[in-house]
């Protein structure tokens, strides 16, 4: 199990996730986790004037399980 505590709930294609995002020093970073931890990925945001939507992370998690 993983800790929910600043993270946001997607469900895609009938699988739940979590994401948050990262701030570092060399940027921005989408996380999404599965709630088993068997799926997790990171995706980077150039953007950062421009606010991360679902249908983004909806993109990213699509994209990465088609690899």
């Amino acid at each position: 199990m993983i800790s929910l505590k600043g993270k946001r709930r997607i469900i895609c294609n009938g699988q739940t996730y979590f994401w948050y995002v990262k701030v570092s020093d060399g940027g921005h970073r989408v996380i999404i986790v599965s709630p088993d931890k068997r799926y997790r990925a990171e995706f980077p945001f150039e953007d950062t004037e421009c606010a991360v939507t679902p249908k983004y992370v909806r993109e990213c998690i699509e994209k990465s399980l088609k690899e």
